[in-house]
């Protein structure tokens, strides 16, 4: 029998100055955090209870943090050393070392529109299909399915470019893996991607910190 889908969150720990850096060039730091603090909230909260949750986290030392932030539902494993292809191919490893099968979901905590039905789409193209993609407007992914170890997906990507989701096609398709893209959806990285997505933002949230006059 399979084992359950499982979601792995690869997110920094919520610090001040260390995350959302670029929106806080508008917002300042502790907007920014509590921006941040409130989409991963959001995002763990979309995935299915059905699934397992695993909190990858960096730094290695904030495992308390990760956890007084997203509560007692996902597992925390810190990421580890190494680029970000590095710490995800690890994450995936583990995961097919532990259970052997099932679906794995790897999620980031910047794009407001993966929702339940976006979550399920990736979970039933991996029914067919070896590889989900969600791709997104700035040229990366804002979701990577996976039913089994991909590791050739992970190694040597620019990281942060615009051709880390055409760099792992070609990657896909070297390998001949079957694959399917999900609809493409945008990250909130600045000012301007959180304000073209500000009606996916609670309103609470948005006048917390006084957004809503910049």
């Amino acid at each position: 029998m399979s084992a359950p889908t499982k979601a792995i969150l690869m997110f920094k720990a919520p610090l001040l100055g260390q995350v959302k850096t670029r929106l806080a060039r508008t917002v300042g730091d502790d907007a920014a955090l509590d921006i941040y603090r409130w989409m991963g909230l959001r995002q763990l909260k979309a995935i299915s209870e059905e699934w397992e949750v695993e909190a990858r986290f960096a730094p290695d030392t904030e495992e308390r943090a990760m956890r007084d932030w997203l509560g007692g539902r996902p597992s925390f494993i810190p990421q580890g050393v190494g680029d970000l292809g590095a710490r995800m191919d690890r994450a995936v490893k583990d995961r097919y070392r532990t259970s052997g099968s099932g679906k794995t979901i790897l999620l980031g905590a910047d794009c407001l529109q993966i929702d339940d039905a976006y979550l399920r789409e990736a979970e039933s193209i991996l029914d067919d299909a070896e590889i989900a993609i969600g791709p997104a407007a700035d040229g990366g992914y804002t979701l990577l399915g996976l039913n089994g170890v991909e590791s050739a997906l992970f190694n040597e990507i620019p990281w942060g470019g615009r051709e880390v989701l055409s760099e792992t096609l070609v990657r896909i398709q070297d390998a001949d893996r079957s694959y399917r893209l999900l609809p493409e959806l945008s990250d909130v990285d600045d000012w301007a991607t959180l304000v073209s997505q500000k009606a996916l933002v609670d309103e609470s949230v948005w006048e917390r910190k006084g957004l809503s006059g910049l």
